[in-house]
């Protein structure tokens, strides 16, 4: 027991700084709900370092988000052990799956992601990302948190049809005390970073719409924009940022969708979207005026419960 009322029950992810388990908060011989627990690596746990202070720093942001479309942290135990104290984030359960393992799962029988699945994703991802863009302090200051790391394996589907935008450990807050990034080190996944990252500027809410296009447009063309074998090789596509035209790899995409998808990969961050909210009314316009695409919470079940019924190859 974690804290004395979170129980593990089973690792499901492991990454370099973290585990993940699913667990069951236990307030009593009745009450028993479903949480994920993550889980710092002991070997990062330097009281002061870089690493630690990252972790400490999700905890801290994700107790001031409160949005349908963010993973929830529910609390933060620092558990006392005979090695020294474990630090854990105790979050919310997603029955589901990430949108890197539906979108494996759709190579894997050959077929492509549906567009209006892939719309539905976006449409709640932005709406997250707009609560985290415009954030507020309680004197009313805006005080935006960007991502950092909007890529596949960090937005979770749920069977219910639910979107959540995940992991905040790469997070910067306009209003911490200090910055936990070293000057010249580019935090997040590569592949979706925006360019102008690479060159050293600070990371905005344009390079987040960077990170979910990149996502989105893996997502429609079946795979990565920005692949090489190599980081250099990679870091040198991005810095290019040629991007292959969407309609000529997809014919069923309406038009307006994949200029939406290249609006928000623009090299010129002044040429993306102003705002994630921006982005999500151009993409309800598209929406309403195609009506074919159907219920979203029931396509992305659907897409979901296929998934995760389909045997991995």
């Amino acid at each position: 027991m974690i804290g004395g009322r979170y129980q593990l029950v089973q690792l499901v992810a492991e990454g370099g700084l973290s585990t993940v388990w699913q667990g069951v908060t236990r307030s009593s011989e009745v009450f028993a709900r479903p949480i994920a627990i993550k889980v710092m690596k002991r070997a990062f746990m330097t009281v002061g370092g870089p690493y630690l202070s990252m972790f400490l720093e999700e905890a801290r942001i994700g107790a001031t988000l409160q949005h349908a479309n963010l993973i929830q942290v529910l609390d933060f135990v620092v558990e006392a052990t005979a090695a020294g104290p474990v630090y854990c984030l105790v979050l919310e359960w997603v029955d589901g799956i990430d949108l890197k393992s539906l979108l494996r799962a759709h190579k894997e029988q050959g077929k492509q992601t549906g567009w209006g699945v892939v719309a539905a994703v976006a449409l709640r991802v932005l709406r997250g990302l707009a609560a985290a863009h415009e954030r507020r302090l309680a004197d009313g200051t805006v005080s935006p948190i960007i991502h950092r790391d909007v890529s596949p394996q960090n937005i979770l589907m749920a069977q219910n049809g639910d979107v959540k935008l995940a992991d905040f450990g790469m997070a910067r807050a306009r209003d911490r005390i200090a910055e936990h990034t070293d000057p010249g080190i580019v935090k997040g996944t590569l592949s979706y970073m925006a360019p102008e990252l690479l060159t050293g500027n600070p990371a905005t809410p344009a390079s987040d719409l960077f990170s979910l296009a990149c996502t989105l447009w893996e997502a429609l063309a079946g795979r990565r924009l920005f692949d090489a074998p190599t980081d250099p090789e990679v870091f040198a596509l991005v810095k290019r940022c040629d991007v292959p035209p969407l309609e000529k790899i997809r014919e069923d995409l309406p038009v307006a969708l994949a200029e939406t998808v290249h609006r928000a990969l623009s090299a010129d961050p002044a040429k993306r979207f102003p705002s994630a909210r921006a982005m999500v009314h151009e993409l309800n316009e598209i929406l309403r005026v195609d009506d074919s695409w159907g219920d979203a919470d029931v396509i992305v079940g659907d897409a979901v419960a296929a998934a995760r019924a389909t045997p991995r190859a």
